[in-house]
């Protein structure tokens, strides 16, 4: 289930190649082999058994209705598994239900996977902190066997997503239909948005022959952005006009012909971690496919990251970003120094499989030895 890598502090410089990729220090390759190998894993606990680190969850919480909405006994336990303070106050800064809802889903997904990746079997016992630029991190402890573990959380329409890896920067988006967001179906935001796309993003738009069909790959498009300027740690700040997605690059898992079966059997399906809990009948990518596109970041061809998207049901996309960590933007240093394995080799900075999402309950976000008391607040208002 691990994977062994080499580890070393020493930041990696900044200069670049040609193709854009962060230049490594002479002999690093060599010297990345002579030190001590490293196991990248996430150790067995409640959450499952022992796992790579490298986990992609969905929440649907349209579907998630709570008695008694945010006054409601349900949602008052499980606001009480976030701690008190600003990773609880955060929830209510939206006026609407439907985003309060879904910020509390997200930092329950959140603290899941740092509980994971600790080996915890409840919510408690770790730090979770934000950059200044609003990227949420694990702060202490660390894992002990995944040297830069780090997430990243999303939400829009009826999804709430979450992505995490225990090498490379992770940033993750998910970008709901005109129609979810409550937005008229038209093509008024192609005029609005011109000035932030390139011309063969716009070409890309533009090909398809309907409003919605143009307006799911906008949704690709933006989210594939959004997901990179997460994963360095800015966000919109970074600028999303900097950011090229080329499709023509793409790999996809469907109008391959009969590539498509040989990729389908090296891209299995991943096993849900509970049967019971995890559902991934809307989430298979034999039935709705898989993207892979090729990204620029200003003009550079960057080989060094991995855009994968997918869709989720009601026409949404989630994008997954994955990057070298020496990209990441962090004002405070907070974060930074919970990333503790730089200057990776070629080949230890190698994607591998990308995971496919797995769809969790609500119920699964609950610590096993609280799940009963949780199940009797179901239905109660007061």
């Amino acid at each position: 289930m691990g994977q062994t890598v080499s580890g070393s502090d020493v930041p990696v410089p900044q200069e670049r190649n040609s193709d854009g990729t962060v230049a490594r220090a002479a002999g690093s390759t060599e010297a990345a082999a002579a030190r001590r190998p490293l196991e990248v894993s996430a150790p067995a606990s409640g959450w499952g058994p022992e796992s790579d680190g490298r986990w992609r969850w969905a929440v649907r919480a349209d579907t998630w209705r709570p008695v008694g909405g945010e006054h409601g006994q349900e949602f008052h336990f499980l606001l009480g598994l976030v701690p008190a303070g600003p990773e609880r106050d955060g929830i209510f800064r939206s006026p609407r239900w439907a985003d309060r809802k879904s910020a509390l889903l997200g930092r329950l997904l959140a603290r899941r996977a740092c509980a994971r990746a600790l080996g915890l079997d409840g919510l408690v016992g770790f730090v979770v902190a934000k950059t200044h630029g609003g990227k949420p991190f694990l702060r202490a402890p660390l894992p002990n066997h995944m040297p830069n573990f780090n997430f990243n959380v999303s939400h829009d329409g009826h999804w709430v997503v979450l992505a995490s890896d225990p090498l490379h920067v992770v940033g993750c988006d998910v970008s709901a239909p005109q129609r979810v967001r409550g937005d008229p179906e038209d093509d008024a935001w192609i005029q609005e948005l011109s000035n932030l796309l390139h011309q063969g993003e716009l070409d890309a738009i533009h090909q398809e022959p309907t409003v919605r069909k143009r307006y799911a790959v906008f949704q690709r498009l933006w989210s594939a952005k959004e997901a990179v300027t997460k994963g360095i740690g800015q966000g919109i700040v970074f600028g999303v006009a900097r950011i090229e997605i080329d499709f023509g690059r793409a790999k996809s898992l469907v109008d391959l012909g009969g590539v498509a079966d040989w990729l389908r059997s090296w891209w299995h399906p991943r096993q849900p971690e509970d049967p019971k809990e995890a559902r991934t009948s809307e989430l298979d990518p034999e039935a709705c496919g898989r993207t892979e596109p090729f990204v620029y970041i200003d003009m550079w061809p960057r080989s060094d990251w991995r855009i994968a998207q997918q869709p989720l049901a009601e026409d949404h996309w989630v994008s997954v970003a994955l990057g070298p960590v020496e990209e990441v933007v962090d004002q405070n240093g907070d974060f930074l120094r919970t990333l503790r394995l730089r200057n990776l080799s070629q080949e230890q900075a190698a994607f591998g499989r990308e995971p496919r999402f797995e769809e969790l309950s609500v119920m699964s976000l609950v610590p096993a030895s609280l799940q009963s008391e949780y199940a009797a607040t179901l239905g109660c208002s007061e």
